[in-house]
């Protein structure tokens, strides 16, 4: 299942509907809900009544029943991303097991800019850059917290050179070894 998206704050019926949705029905109620959706025997109006007295959810408008077809593919779409991700990650495991995580991470991420483009699929383009964006500042983090350590450790060495008995012209010369 997809990650959990964030719902607006609040106790519209839709709101409720949704969490329901995805927090608590069993797929096979799902799937009964999706075939009454496209079902041509039944109007919009017949399906909110269903929802009402079946789930307790009273939607009031065609255009909340529409919303929530809407969000509810959505989250379809978001989940066969997710699955068909973790395939590919799982097949260039096998494809390649001399690889490292980051660099099965960086072939995923080509791909995914290619699938978007080729697909024109924003969204999945934006979440893309965002996690390529993650992944590059977690690295400049890395590396700037190892700097910062080597800068530490200097510190310390050249002070215990500087508090040292060495002469001056040995402390000199252990100075410019450190700080190399």
């Amino acid at each position: 299942m997809s990650t959990p998206q964030k719902l607006r704050a609040g106790n519209s019926e839709l709101t409720r509907f949704k969490v329901l949705w995805r927090d608590s029905l069993a797929e096979d109620a799902r799937d009964y809900w999706r075939q009454l959706f496209i079902s041509p025997d039944q109007t919009q109006a017949q399906i909110r009544q269903q929802l009402q007295v079946k789930l307790k959810i009273k939607l009031d408008h065609d255009s909340q029943l529409n919303a929530f077809r809407a969000w509810e593919l959505e989250q379809r779409a978001m989940d066969l991303e997710a699955e068909r991700a973790e395939e590919e990650e799982r097949r260039l495991l096998a494809d390649h097991p001399d690889w490292t995580k980051d660099q099965v991470r960086e072939d995923l991420i080509k791909r995914f800019y290619l699938r978007s483009r080729a697909t024109g699929d924003t969204k999945l383009g934006l979440s893309t850059v965002t996690a390529d964006l993650n992944i590059e500042r977690t690295g400049l983090e890395a590396r700037r917290i190892a700097v910062l350590e080597k800068k530490a450790a200097q510190a310390d060495a050249a002070k215990e050179v500087i508090n040292s008995t060495l002469s001056p012209e040995e402390q000199r010369a252990r100075l410019k070894e450190i700080l190399k």
